[in-house]
């Protein structure tokens, strides 16, 4: 696990104690040089039961405001428990769009 990975495995874990928690590192799948720009995140907890899924994103971007100046894509997939039980999990992500892959 990357460094900045594990950073906001932490921090999500600290602030919003998730039933379930993923933080994939997708940057491979992307194009140019970076190692740890794209990020997936899959979160399941109690915090969001009245939050919008807006201000789910919102409360999120918010903690990893100095990490975003670094990061090019935060794929957000943020879920109550009584919602993620009804899902199948957590959609793909979509192929990467800029320029060739190496």
């Amino acid at each position: 696990m990357s460094e900045l990975q594990q950073h906001l495995t932490q921090q999500l874990q600290i602030a919003l104690s998730p039933s379930y928690l993923e933080v994939i590192n997708e940057s491979a799948n992307h194009s140019g040089p970076a190692t740890e720009s794209h990020f997936k995140l899959i979160v399941v907890s109690e915090y969001f039961k009245d939050l919008a899924l807006i201000a789910r994103h919102r409360f999120i971007n918010q903690l990893f405001k100095e990490e975003l100046d670094h990061i090019h894509a935060l794929a957000m997939h943020t879920y109550t428990p009584d919602e993620w039980r009804l899902k199948s999990g957590a959609p793909d992500s979509p192929n990467c769009a800029g320029g060739s892959q190496s």
